[in-house]
């Protein structure tokens, strides 16, 4: 069976998006997401039936030991994002890897990733507030992918629309934050004891490119536990069962109901199928 989620919208100094009228904008969509004691509501197009990802996770009609493992996201930037890393190049319970999927990218879209020095110049770098100067720019178009792997310094500059796929941790060690403050008018928490010492300091320690034109290299990306298919056009669409899809544009049929994008489906773990009329990306946990 297929069920639609329902977003959430979360309020970011960053974000773009202005919605009821509220000072601070909306800078991340969750459009599939399941935490401890709080996941996305469902619902059956056809029937109208209401279930959470919570409920068929335990049930056993999603995957997931404890919780369903991909959250899927959009950032819609206005300014930069703070420089960041996650966790999971060790052994311990915490692993957060994600890929970025580039939907829309104004003119000198940028982001940065990886670090062009050793940890002393890094740390100095924060201290004197040149964070930028030790950080790999890279420039986006709308289409490019990058897969950022655990331990990837990285951030994202604005005038983005990005499709991120990640693992379902919301861990995040906050590095550098270009002198700024929060919506109190206080500097945002730094987290570099714990961020430095889960660092890729190797020369190789950048994002990964994994697709252009959005089209997804499915060899490149087979270093993650997901995999991600695109489609497009007029076609027949089955997810396999516990996986995602996301519509990007255009729309998708189930049986007589329409649904326009933007929009995700999730699939139980007996599958389903849909008629597209548009673009859209299928994540499947457990790709490695």
């Amino acid at each position: 069976m297929l069920y639609l989620s329902k977003p959430e919208y979360l309020r970011r100094i960053w974000g773009s998006l202005q919605k009821d009228g509220s000072e601070t904008p909306v800078g991340e969509i969750w459009w599939l997401f399941h935490e401890k004691d709080h996941s996305s509501d469902l619902s059956d197009p056809v029937s109208g039936t209401v279930t959470s990802v919570d409920t068929l996770v335990s049930s056993g009609n999603l995957p997931g030991k404890t919780v369903y493992p991909i959250l899927l996201k959009t950032l819609h930037t206005a300014d930069r994002l703070s420089v960041q890393v996650h966790p999971g190049r060790d052994e311990g319970s915490l692993f957060k890897e994600e890929t970025w999927i580039v939907l829309q990218a104004e003119a000198g879209a940028w982001m940065m990733g990886g670090i062009n020095s050793d940890r002393h110049c890094f740390l100095e770098s924060i201290r004197l507030g040149r964070a930028e100067e030790v950080l790999n720019r890279i420039n986006l178009e709308t289409g490019d992918i990058y897969h950022i792997p655990p331990g990837t310094v990285h951030s994202l500059g604005p005038g983005l629309e990005i499709l991120e796929v990640q693992s379902s941790c919301n861990i995040t060690y906050r590095l550098y934050d270009w002198g700024r403050t929060g919506t109190d008018g206080k500097p945002r928490q730094l987290h570099l004891e714990k961020g430095t010492e889960i660092i890729d300091w190797s020369s190789d320690g950048r994002p990964v490119p994994v697709g252009k034109h959005g089209v997804i290299d499915n060899r490149a990306l087979d270093i993650c536990n997901y995999s991600i298919q695109y489609y497009r056009g007029q076609s027949k669409v089955d997810p396999p069962g516990g996986s995602l899809f996301f519509l990007v544009s255009g729309s998708l049929h189930i049986q007589k109901i329409e649904i326009h994008s933007p929009a995700c489906l999730i699939a139980d773990t007996n599958g389903g199928v849909f008629r597209l009329e548009g673009s859209g990306y299928i994540v499947e946990p457990g790709g490695k």
